[in-house]
């Protein structure tokens, strides 16, 4: 369009050929050089628009780069919390089950191992949990270092699973049982020495013992519940009687409660005597069960059970009910002796305890020095700051507090110094042999002169041999109590036996 009218100007203005030639050429540089600028602006904004889009493209692509990044990161994150512990490393139970849903596939028999470190939650609350997250770490490595190539887990706080690839024989599994257990020894001792450490270990065998992991692993963990039951620090190997005592507990359990509606508990009285005279001093307060169908159970039977249920709360209030009912009926006719209630740190420690016996004690008109609470070292290593404030209220209140099976702990003495104690009750097992060994002598000696100077008088437990009691009267003992003097008895028993020494 430019060119057609800039000619046709051109021509109407311009008659001169040469000047209309110089003209035409100035027409053609300006032409050319608003076209060049056209498709320069033209280019430019497209090349423009382009770049602009690469870079926009660019950050986009950056973007989603960071977050492809952030999303491995958190697939990453998620796959370790769903597979492996977070404190140690090792493998979770949902990790164990794929590795060993593997081996069961392949037929390939394997034994389980469940470990758990004894008493591991008391000692962390008294170290700090900073010492026990240390303590797990440490001994996660142990673990991985000495089973090399074989599945190891951890499954609950201080409970580790190890699985034992390819292992049949019953003795390579407990020497490296036996093994692994000691070296937890030695590294805990190692991080603390005031403590003595042990471990329990369960183990259940593929395809021995079942068919399915989800089984072997109960299995092993059933083992190590007996472990426990047994008094800890050693290794037990599934058998089917495990089973049946397991659905045994299952049953008592139950039975506590219907047994608590129906009366079918009571309480009986062993003395406890002045050694020197023999005059009946105390009597402790032991709780029985003579169920309908199954008839007397056993305490070692029930009372841990009891324990685990909570309903060990219902039965020391049935004894403490009874207990102080019958301390009036004695008072009543003529009989006065104090009577000592077992109180686990599940009682100790709830919020009501107190106010109970105290409701007691008015009710029934006794007194509170008539009243001994008998602990054992178990009860404050629970919790020692609580169970000692307690423990100082009561003896406050007047009651009478006697630490139980001393001796039979791996800490004792470390409470001595600030237990608000009366009496040490001395476990049975010190004086056992005593007419066969010096050494028990020694630390008879040793406890009684200390329990002394703490001014704190002593009760010698399980005196079932005569024996025993004319070596006895070699120390300074305070008080007796032993089937040499009498087994636990009914109250009006106790009354025929006794009222007439103490009258």
């Amino acid at each position: 369009m430019y060119l057609v009218l800039s000619d046709w100007i051109l021509q109407s203005l311009v008659s001169d050929p040469v000047f209309m030639s110089l003209v035409q050429t100035w027409n053609g540089v300006v032409t050319l050089t608003l076209i060049g600028l056209t498709f320069y602006v033209i280019i430019y904004k497209q090349i423009k628009s382009h770049m602009e889009k690469s870079m926009h493209l660019s950050h986009v692509f950056s973007e989603l780069q960071t977050k492809n990044e952030k999303l491995t990161e958190l697939e990453s994150n998620h796959y370790k919390l769903a597979y492996y512990d977070s404190l140690t490393g090792l493998m979770n139970k949902n990790k164990l089950d794929q590795k060993v849903e593997k081996l069961i596939h392949q037929k390939v028999p394997f034994a389980v191992l469940y470990i758990d470190i004894d008493n591991f939650g008391v000692i962390n609350e008294l170290k700090g949990y900073e010492w026990g997250d240390n303590a797990l770490f440490e001994i996660a490595q142990e673990l991985k270092k000495k089973v090399n190539s074989k599945l190891v887990a951890r499954m609950s706080e201080d409970g580790f699973v190890i699985v034992m690839e390819k292992v049949t024989d019953y003795q390579e599994v407990l020497s490296i049982t036996k093994a692994i257990l000691a070296d937890i020894k030695v590294l805990l001792r190692k991080q603390s020495e005031a403590y003595f450490y042990s471990a329990s270990g369960g183990v259940a065998m593929y395809p021995n013992h079942g068919d399915r992991f989800q089984d072997v692993l109960r299995y092993a963990n059933l083992a190590l519940s007996e472990a426990k039951r047994k008094g800890k620090d050693q290794i037990v190997f599934y058998n089917e009687a495990m089973q049946a005592l397991k659905e045994r507990e299952v049953f008592l359990t139950n039975q506590i409660h219907h047994s608590l509606d129906k009366d079918h508990f009571y309480v009986v009285y062993q003395p406890i005597l002045k050694f020197a005279t023999k005059e009946l001093i105390c009597t402790e307060a032991l709780i029985r069960w003579n169920h309908p169908e199954i008839g007397n159970i056993p305490p070692n039977d029930f009372i841990y059970l009891a324990e685990l249920s909570g309903s060990i709360i219902e039965l020391t209030d049935l004894v403490c009910e009874s207990v102080f009912k019958q301390l009036r009926t004695w008072l009543n006719q003529g009989l006065r002796t104090m009577v000592s209630i077992n109180i686990s740190a599940k009682v100790l420690m709830h919020p009501e305890f107190i106010n109970k016996i105290n409701h007691l004690s008015d009710i029934y008109q006794v007194e509170k020095s008539l009243i001994v609470i008998e602990v054992t070292e178990s009860v404050l290593i629970d919790n020692i700051e609580y169970s000692l404030n307690v423990l100082n209220q009561l003896k406050n209140e007047g009651y009478i507090i006697a630490l139980d099976d001393f001796g039979s702990g791996y800490s004792s003495l470390n409470y001595l110094k600030h237990l608000p104690a009366h009496v040490i009750k001395m476990d049975k097992s010190y004086i056992a042999n005593i007419d066969q060994s010096e050494k028990e002598k020694h630390f008879l000696k040793f406890v009684v002169e200390l329990t002394h100077s703490l001014d704190m008088r002593i009760v010698l437990e399980g005196v079932e041999k005569t024996k025993q009691e004319e070596i006895l009267s070699e120390f300074q003992i305070d008080y007796v109590q032993g089937y040499l003097y009498s087994k636990p008895i009914k109250a009006e028993e106790l009354f025929e036996k006794y009222v007439r020494k103490v009258l």
